[in-house]
């Protein structure tokens, strides 16, 4: 978190405009406005050394400080705002009783006054004092409707528990004789209209010029079966939003029923009998409600509310309001709730038994981080991102432990600083809110949940775009698995669908981007509870009823046919639903047709997609080619076989996506470009996602191939055996996590992975994987084995050859030199001539003649031999075109050897 402080750095302006030394002090934070600039006042001492009042606007684009007036003695302003040409200013002092004052309550008065240079700089009260907190604030926007010589500037004020007017201050153009053309203000407004009557909080969006307030209207009676029926008398707390235009009037776009206990109606004051001056987000409140609403021109709006409650015996809660004695002794929850209006839900997040004192002192600070997250800060305990996308559903959220101290700041975002940038109100010191790298992975890294985990490979993977500290972190977890058996295999899930959206996403035409709300985003669809140090951070979600309701429909705007922020607010409440793919989906499919699946009966043009060779690096950063060693997997990626299982899988997915983008969208005209094009981006990106997971966990375990060093099944066989073994585990480990989830595995892998379990597994261990579909005994790998001396007997090996086929059972005989091998296949040659059968074809130079022992096999006197009678008898079935005299003969040979060496 980069820290500069603005004090220290409109001193060094000021200093850097005068010759003089700058005594300036008490810094102080008066509010923003809509164009980025800050008022502030500062105390400084005269050339006679008297103490004076400054209050100046800075923009921080241009570095400019400009002192907006000076007050001959120290005044304790605690809010201002200036119109959109400095020329008027508006401010609030707020008056502290002193010991022999009558009255013991603090009052708030608030005052106008005219900058114009050829004025005289005269505060005019706006309205009486008053012990209700007060406020004021101008609207922005440049009018068109009224005369060139005309401005009608507009300001607020607010009257807690009482109401909110809108003053309008008119500045007139005037000219002179010398034909010089002056703006003036004759202090004369027209009476303020009041919009809203009695609030119990309001806060000023000054970026958007929107007017949100918490009012109070009769109870709406509803006929839903279970529900208690209200009283007529009685009222709920509202949120309303008044949307402020430049030339039309200002409309109630937003009105949400609140659920807001102990919140006074009435004009009794503060129930809490203090209040929060907050210049920055301005809001006028007391103590009792802590709300903050966060918005977005793209449409998003979040709705904060942070408060304290003590749990009862009877399960029920009661909010705390008072700093009891009981309350010291035993520990409260800290709550938070936010609505994600444009998602239509609630995110609830408590933090249960927080000693009274430091729950009492914690004040949550939000602000947009990113395009994706709501970024709250709680200072002391943790810093908390939640996933707010609109791209999909809440899903996910990351508890970022913070540096144990003794106090923490008080944040507030701040315009023109910079992306993300907050202010301490308290040191003036700008923070810029950041989730750096480091951060990220200690999180990660450390014993936190298994949620947690997959929620950071989440943001790296779809939002931050950082597939190699995905990587990196996989990598970590390769070696390091303390979550259970099941936690690593998540994780990895969770990066293959994560990565796959992503890849898809930024690879699809603009056109068919609506596609994706219809495909897996994240397999884990769900918020949990997190651990940080002692404490259990629980969030749960909870579906608000009729959200579209709330919002104004753009039919009834006063301008229907612009776009802002309500809108597509509106837009998104109001698009029907869709039924998201789950990867199980296809799973299922698979699970039925996988038991009728052949190789051999299956080939590449049967499928829409063959991947030949690997396919594009995945990540921002392309690596520069596949000679790098350390982008080589330890195996060749290329399949042998006919057609692979990788086809198969890659042709259901193709397949199911596809049916379900046009079931889903319905069938429109015009989405079968893009139901294609997402498809097939679709396929390749999961065998992209597939390939850099096999090459991260492939790097964690040092199963890289050196310069010069061969891949393969020798890879394997030059692996010390334990380091063999290791290897398998994880590799099986990444094997399930694909299949369950539906995904292909490279090309090549397949026999890598038979292989490497037929070195590191009992036989009949490896023969139930073999049988229960695991391992695939592709010709290569099936070759391999049966070729191979020392590993297992001829029996086993001619059972592995049994299970495999009939087609890669001959042709694995066919490559096997044994004797038991030869006699197989004289057998079936014989067998296919006498049962009339076409034979199969052979090579006769592949027949290699047996050493002669001196056995007894040709024809001796009268006697015949009885190779001689079976040779005799299948000539006469078959022609000597189709007999192959050398097979039959040297496995004749062997079995006459074999049968002498037994006696």
């Amino acid at each position: 978190m980069a820290v500069q402080n603005i004090a220290v750095k409109l001193c060094g302006i000021l200093q850097a405009a005068s010759e003089e030394e700058i005594t300036a002090r008490e810094w102080r934070l008066l509010g923003q406005e809509q164009d980025g600039s800050q008022l502030l006042t500062w105390l400084s001492n005269t050339k006679n050394n008297a103490e004076v009042l400054n209050i100046g606007i800075y923009v921080n684009k241009t570095k400019s400080l400009t002192i907006l007036h000076t007050f001959d003695k120290k005044t304790n302003i605690i809010q201002a705002s200036v119109n959109a040409t400095q020329s008027l200013l508006a401010y609030v002092v707020k008056k502290l009783p002193t010991d022999d004052a009558e009255a013991k309550e603090p009052l708030y008065c608030a005052y106008l006054m005219c900058l114009l240079p050829d004025k005289e700089r005269v505060s005019e009260q706006i309205e009486d004092s008053s012990t209700k907190q007060i406020m004021v604030q101008y609207i922005y926007g440049k009018s068109n409707k009224y005369s060139p010589g005309i401005r009608n500037d507009r300001f607020l004020l607010f009257k807690h528990l009482e109401y909110i007017k809108i003053y309008r201050t008119p500045m007139f153009l005037n000219e002179y004789d010398d034909g010089t053309e002056k703006w003036g203000f004759d202090g004369i407004y027209p009476e303020p209209e009041t919009i809203v009557k009695v609030f119990s909080w309001a806060q000023w969006d000054c970026v958007n010029q929107v007017l949100y307030h918490i009012h109070f209207r009769q109870a709406s009676q509803s006929f839903a079966e279970g529900e208690e029926v209200k009283s007529p008398s009685e009222i709920t707390p509202t949120l309303s939003a008044l949307q402020f235009h430049a030339d039309l009037p200002h409309e109630t776009v937003v009105n949400i029923p609140l659920s807001l206990p102990h919140v006074s109606s009435s004009a009794e004051g503060a129930a809490c009998g203090a209040y929060e001056d907050d210049p920055i987000p301005l809001r006028v409140h007391d103590c009792s409600l802590d709300l903050q609403i966060v918005c977005d021109q793209r449409g998003v709006l979040c709705i904060c509310h942070h408060y304290l409650y003590k749990p009862l015996d009877d399960s029920a809660t009661s909010l705390v309001l008072e700093d009891s004695t009981d309350l010291k002794d035993s520990g409260v929850n800290f709550a938070y709730s936010i609505t994600l209006l444009h998602h239509g839900c609630v995110v609830h997040t408590v933090v249960p038994d927080l000693p009274w004192a430091l729950a009492k002192s914690l004040r949550p600070s939000y602000t947009l981080y990113e395009e994706n997250h709501l970024l709250v800060n709680i200072p002391m305990l943790y810093t908390h991102l939640i996933d707010i996308s609109l791209h999909h559903e809440p899903c996910c959220h990351i508890v970022l432990p913070v540096d144990e101290c003794d106090s923490g700041p008080s944040l507030a975002p701040l315009l023109g600083w910079g992306q993300h940038a907050m202010v301490d109100l308290n040191t003036l010191d700008v923070v810029a809110m950041v989730i750096p790298e480091k951060d990220l992975t200690a999180t990660f890294k450390s014993n936190t949940a298994i949620e947690n985990k997959l929620a950071i490979i989440h943001y790296l993977v779809q939002h931050e775009n950082n597939m190699e500290l995905a990587e990196e972190l996989i990598s970590w977890m390769c070696l390091n698995q303390r979550g259970g058996l099941g936690s690593f295999q998540r994780v990895m899930q969770e990066y293959l669908v994560a990565t796959t959206c992503a890849v898809t996403r930024r690879s699809l035409p603009s056109s068919a981007l609506g596609l994706m709300k219809m495909l897996p985003f994240m397999l884990h669809l769900k918020f949990s509870d997190v651990k940080v140090r002692d404490m259990c951070v629980s969030v749960s979600q909870e579906k608000l009823w009729s959200s579209s309701a709330v919002v104004l429909a753009p039919r009834q705007r006063v301008c229907q046919f612009s776009e802002d922020v309500w809108t597509r607010v509106w837009a998104s409440l109001s698009a029907p639903s869709v039924t998201r793919l789950h990867p199980t989906v296809v799973t299922d499919k698979l699970r039925v047709s996988l038991h009728c699946y052949q190789p051999e009966a299956l080939s590449r043009c049967s499928t829409p997609l063959s991947p030949s060779g690997p396919g594009p690096a995945l990540g921002s950063q392309r690596r520069s080619s596949l000679g790098n060693g350390q982008d080589l997997l330890p195996f060749f990626e290329l399949d042998v076989c006919t057609a692979s299982k990788q086809e198969h899988i890659v042709a259901a997915n193709l397949r199911e996506v596809s049916v379900h983008l046009m079931r889903e969208s319905g069938g429109a005209a015009g989405v079968q470009g893009g139901v294609h094009a997402a498809a097939t981006r679709w396929a390749a990106a999961q065998l992209d996602a597939a390939r850099a997971l096999c090459r991260a966990l492939c790097r964690a375990l040092a199963a890289v191939p050196a310069h010069q060093q061969q891949r393969g099944f020798t890879f394997i066989d030059d692996m010390d055996p334990n380091h063999a073994y290791i290897l398998f585990k994880v590799l099986e480990q990444y094997y399930l996590a694909t299949d369950s989830i539906a995904f292909p595995v490279p090309q090549g892998f397949t026999s890598f992975f038979t292989y490497l379990g037929y070195r590191t597994l009992p036989f009949p261990a490896f023969a139930q994987y073999v049988h229960r579909s695991v391992f695939e005994l592709q010709i290569d790998v099936l070759k391999a084995i049966v070729t191979e001396e020392d590993k297992c007997s001829v029996n086993k090996k001619l059972r592995l050859i049994q299970v495999a086929g009939e087609g890669r059972g001959r042709r694995a005989l066919a490559a096997w030199g044994a004797r038991a091998a030869l006699v197989l296949r004289a057998r079936d040659h014989a067998a296919a001539l006498l049962s009339g059968a076409a034979p199969a074809r052979h090579d006769r130079a592949r027949h290699r003649p047996v050493r002669d022992t001196g056995i007894a096999a040709l024809p001796s006197g009268e006697r015949l031999s009885p190779l001689d009678t079976f040779l005799d008898l299948l000539t006469a079935k078959a022609s000597l075109n189709e007999l192959d005299f050398n097979l039959i003969i040297e496995a004749t040979l062997a079995s006459v050897q074999q049968d002498n060496s037994v006696a």
